[in-house]
């Protein structure tokens, strides 16, 4: 859908306040024509015939006029900003709603920067133009019709030399407008990439200070802004000609009014008042004109920042939008039959051809080196992802036969670095529901070991957190992970790598929370750490994203494979370092 599209079906809904704003344009346009049109009898009959009556009526006419004329002004600034502000929040709502519903590979290959980007200056940008823009095309043009009429209606044959004077100018802003557009375009592409230094600097800073990379960070960020310079500067260099241009163009119209209305006015073929009103309405002309070279500048910027919002909405859901039945649940077991998986732009597979059963009411356990495919077995059960290859089976039905959102009801997941939001302990685990008891909510934070410390807070249950729950240690932001998950009461539970970033006492206080809350549950554990992590009935070891071997840890170790291999590696490490691992 073209953008133009997409804006009217945003304006639709508003064409009735937004007739009215056009009403109201066409009264101040108007009015500024009617102004021109005064202007011939006042000069002709107030300082050329001295006529008193005339003056009392201009002395009278003229703030009635220019009432009438903010009345209406007010009328259509208001109506515009308000559709402009509505308009700007839907599609800030829509874009928002429908980045919730893109899948995880959109996010794999796409900059977190880079959507904030559009989403604030991009729209922004949208928003001011919807705002404002339509007032001086519509009004400015409007005004410039009317001024060209009252010069026809005064001399037609000086009217007709204007506009021969005009396509010059014209054709110019059209070459313009094109350059304007498209160094618009690539100066966004630019501040994306100045977003994404500026957050990747604020994030990691505790990287670039411990690895005294202030100069290295600054030298990226200065060749990034070097780059948003240069077509910045194009845009702008094509800004600063439009004037000029308009200028000289006018200068050479108003030159040659000047030259034949002056032959006229002596010869007694005019009247001096009508040449300063035709001479006045070229004038007035003038700003409107320049107004709408601001708009067409402006209006560049706009539509490319349109073109790039919209673009986001056009990214397709992974899932199609068509009824599912709700996922019942399961009674005997989970399979991955086949499953392959590989992340947009990887040149290799995550997964391929895995085979796997997660038996109801087990404690499994994946294991493997870094980037065997772990987190992705994660995701696939969960169906952050869906395979590529292969399918996912509850109890032998593919897990995309059902809606999504009703599989993860029934599914909790707890993550190295679980997400906590800038808001009150019990609302960061209400979290996804939408009736919830407080005394629900003590109930999880008990069982997952979290009361102790949430009744020390503040405001207890009711203390807002800060920015990623960063107020809180480690460890006490994972039982509050826990208690989130047993909040949902899951079939369920994937603990990626849920332990991995804590210290030996947190790490035996977390995973002694979950051995308790999570008895009798269906647990897969992610995990690199096959010394400290949690119990398991059942271990799969995958290697270069499939599976190198399977069985107890018994078994295993007495097979001699990998996993035993990394089993010695590691506590070989644990001997020489107790903290190597922690």
């Amino acid at each position: 859908m073209s953008v133009r599209r997409r804006l009217l079906r945003y304006l639709k809904p508003y064409a009735g306040r937004f007739a009215w704003a056009c009403a109201a344009m066409v009264c101040v346009s108007a009015f500024n024509g009617l102004a021109i049109l005064l202007l011939k009898p006042i000069v002709d009959e107030v300082f050329i015939a001295k006529d008193l009556r005339m003056l009392a009526l201009a002395v009278a006419g003229v703030p009635l006029l220019v009432a009438l004329k903010a009345v209406a002004s007010y009328v259509q600034s208001y109506l515009m900003s308000w559709i402009g502000q509505r308009v700007s929040q839907e599609i800030r709502e829509d874009l928002f709603r429908h980045l919730h519903l893109l899948p995880l590979e959109f996010y794999s290959g796409l900059r977190g920067a880079d959507v904030l980007s559009r989403v604030t200056g991009d729209l922004t940008l949208a928003q001011s133009a919807l705002t404002t823009l339509p007032v001086y095309l519509i009004r400015d043009t409007l005004t410039v019709a009317f001024l060209v009429a009252s010069l026809f209606k005064l001399d037609w044959r000086f009217a007709l030399l204007t506009i021969l004077c005009s396509p010059l100018s014209l054709a110019a802003l059209l070459v313009l407008s094109k350059k304007m557009r498209a160094a618009s375009r690539q100066s966004q592409i630019a501040v994306d990439r100045l977003h994404h230094r500026f957050q990747e600097s604020v994030q990691g800073m505790l990287t670039v200070k411990a690895f005294n990379y202030e100069e290295g960070a600054t030298e990226k960020f200065q060749e990034e802004n070097e780059s948003f310079f240069q077509p910045m500067m194009r845009y702008l260099r094509a800004t600063a000609l439009m004037n000029p241009l308009l200028e000289l163009g006018a200068s050479v119209m108003v030159a040659a009014v000047i030259w034949f209305g002056g032959r006229e006015v002596i010869t007694g073929r005019m009247t001096p008042g009508a040449f300063f009103a035709f001479l006045g309405a070229m004038l007035a002309a003038y700003a409107p004109i320049k107004n709408l070279a601001r708009v067409n500048a402006e209006g560049q910027r706009a539509w490319a920042s349109a073109e790039r919002l919209f673009r986001l909405l056009e990214e397709k859901p992974a899932v199609p939008k068509r009824a599912k039945p709700a996922f019942p649940g399961f009674s005997k077991v989970i399979r991955l039959e086949g499953a392959g998986f590989k992340y947009p732009g990887a040149s290799s597979w995550a997964l391929r051809g895995l085979d796997l059963e997660i038996p109801k009411g087990a404690r499994v356990a994946i294991v493997g080196p870094s980037g065997c495919g772990k987190t992705t077995v994660a995701k696939l059960l969960l169906r952050l992802h869906d395979p590529a290859e292969g399918r996912v089976t509850f109890d032998g039905a593919d897990a995309r036969e059902f809606d999504a959102s009703s599989l993860r009801a029934r599914a909790g997941l707890v993550a190295a670095d679980s997400m906590l939001f800038n808001d009150t302990v019990f609302q960061n685990l209400a979290i996804g529901r939408k009736v919830v008891t407080l005394s629900e909510v003590e109930r999880a934070a008990r069982a997952a070991g979290a009361d102790g410390f949430v009744a020390a807070l503040p405001e207890g249950y009711q203390t807002t957190i800060g920015d990623w729950g960063f107020s809180l240690s480690t460890g006490q932001r994972q039982k509050l992970a826990i208690a989130r998950v047993l909040l949902k009461d899951p079939e369920l539970v994937v603990l990626d790598e849920a332990t991995s970033h804590l210290d030996a006492k947190s790490r035996r206080d977390v995973l002694a929370a979950m051995d308790a809350a999570f008895a009798g549950r269906t647990v897969v554990t992610i995990t690199h750490d096959l010394l400290g992590g949690a119990p398991a009935d059942l271990i799969y070891v995958l290697n270069s994203g499939g599976l190198a071997e399977s069985g107890t840890h018994a078994d295993l170790m007495k097979a001699g494979g990998l996993y035993r291999r990394l089993y010695e590696l590691q506590s070989a490490a644990r001997a020489s370092d107790p903290e190597a691992l922690a």
